[in-house]
């Protein structure tokens, strides 16, 4: 009998029966010899097996059913199945195709005495046989004994003897926690928005031009970024750059500039994940001459490697399969700041807003290791956000500027990108929906620029946020030099 590596699909809509039920995966081979020999069928059953008769019978109600082609009512054992049959050619290739309850017209088990559950089913003492008609295109399939088994058509016209009817636990004892560790991969997504998210909002989260020109030209800078979240997920990040922007006339300034980034984050079941990268951005700033306006834009692209290490219950113990997913970010963001509008207590307060667009694109990618990798399809999702907030100022010395901000950000994306995939095997596939952003929350945070010298300024900034997308906590530090 041909040995199975076993499966595992739980259905992301399952019902609360489905998910006490145990999931057991069907695997059907040729034997050889017909026109058909090249048949496969694979699929999965979930059987409640508190209520299974074991040992014992059960029949839907005779063949004539099978006949006519009117689905069942499933019994109470039975909370899910999906078969799907392929390989077969000829004037017999219509019975190719993907079977689920719906379909099933008649049922039959039978064990004489009680078998293990725990084990593959077929070759047991006790295990007799468990057969399905399926409607208007395949009667079977049969499994007796020794493990021989048969597929036919509803009319006898397609016979196959296949040498195994493979059926076994996929071990999970803990469904739901499975599929929680199967949901955590949609986090590789939300990873690129939040490593464009750092710096877009972290050194770069006030245009080049509110930056001390120092009289010259040109200005070079070096910064280092940190961000840390860890009510609603436990995330740090870490990123770096250098960059250059020069004057263009009197109005414009032009900044370009490159970093590396690197996040961290804790799964469950003991999974994590560890992306890094690099980032590259420009930004054009323009200020009409005379006034104290300042409209820009600024340009990011990423391209990050995401390492993730996806942990599941395995029994008794915890497993975990490795997979390795390219991420590619893009972001696009239109700022404009106001000049002070009014004075107090020596502050002056200046509005502002902006608009982000990130496109996150994660690559397909398949897990190695562990007893149930996956096999994850390509993700993609476009964030959109807005922020408006005020910015007060104040010169505590001719040295050293004070600025703190509040302000309101809201995102008006929907729900994530689904998340696809199947089993390492191809027999299983999921299907889960993505999840919504948290619409709103509120960040705050200071400034303070002090210059070292006439061409040196020394920049520390620092945010906390409520509950939402932005991280709870991050900071910067940067050295500009002007020449």
């Amino acid at each position: 009998m041909k040995s199975l590596k076993t499966a595992f699909l739980l259905a992301a809509a399952a019902t609360a029966t489905q998910l006490d039920a145990t999931d057991f995966s069907l695997t059907y081979t040729p034997k050889g010899g017909s026109a058909e020999s090249n048949a496969l069928a694979t699929g999965t059953i979930g059987i409640n097996t508190s209520l299974l008769p074991n040992p014992g019978n059960y029949s839907s109600g005779g063949m004539g059913t099978g006949y006519s082609g009117v689905a069942i009512t499933p019994p109470a054992w039975l909370t899910s199945f999906t078969l799907t049959v392929s390989g077969i050619t000829g004037a017999e290739s219509k019975y190719n195709g993907t079977y689920t309850l719906a379909d099933i017209t008649y049922l039959d088990w039978s064990a004489s005495s009680a078998i293990n559950l725990s084990n593959e089913i077929v070759g047991q003492p006790g295990f007799q046989w468990i057969s399905f008609d399926l409607r208007e295109r395949t009667f079977g399939p049969h499994a007796h004994g020794a493990g021989a088994s048969e597929l036919y058509s509803d009319m006898h016209s397609l016979e196959l003897e296949l040498t195994s009817f493979a059926i076994a636990l996929s071990g999970v004892a803990d469904q739901l926690a499975w599929m929680s560790s199967i949901n955590g991969a949609n986090r590789i997504y939300m990873i690129g928005s939040s490593l464009a998210g750092l710096p877009l909002e972290g050194a770069h989260h006030r245009p080049m031009l509110s930056f001390d020109r120092m009289g010259k030209e040109s200005q070079a800078w070096a910064t280092g970024d940190f961000g840390s979240s860890s009510r609603t997920r436990d995330v740090h990040v870490t990123s770096g750059e250098a960059g250059i922007n020069w004057n263009l006339g009197k109005s414009f300034l032009f900044g370009v500039a490159g970093g590396h980034a690197v996040q961290n984050a804790d799964l469950a079941f003991g999974g994590s994940s560890a992306t890094k990268g690099d980032f590259a951005i420009a930004e054009l700033d323009y200020r009409p001459e005379g006034t104290q306006w300042i409209v820009s834009l600024l340009g990011m692209v990423g391209s990050w490697e995401s390492k993730t290490h996806r942990g599941y219950t395995s029994g008794a113990s915890l497993d975990s399969s490795f997979g390795i997913a390219d991420t590619i970010t893009r972001s696009a963001r239109l700022r404009v700041d106001a000049p002070s509008l009014v004075t107090f207590g020596g502050f002056g307060f200046a509005p502002y807003a902006s608009y982000t667009v990130t496109q996150t694109i994660v690559g397909a990618y398949t897990e190695t290791g562990g007893a149930f990798p996956a096999s994850f399809n390509e993700q993609e999702h476009n964030a959109t956000e807005g922020r408006a907030g005020i910015t007060a100022s104040k010169d505590l010395s001719t040295a050293t500027k004070l600025l703190l901000t509040v302000e309101a950000i809201h995102r008006f994306d929907g729900a994530g990108p689904a998340l696809t995939g199947q089993d390492i095997t191809g027999g299983v596939s999921f299907n889960l929906p993505g999840t919504a952003p948290r619409a709103d929350c509120v960040r705050f945070g200071f400034d303070v620029d002090h210059k070292l010298s006439a061409d040196t300024l020394l920049n520390i900034s620092a945010h906390v946020s409520t509950v939402g997308e932005a991280h709870d906590v991050s900071a910067a530090i940067s050295i500009r030099r002007a020449f």
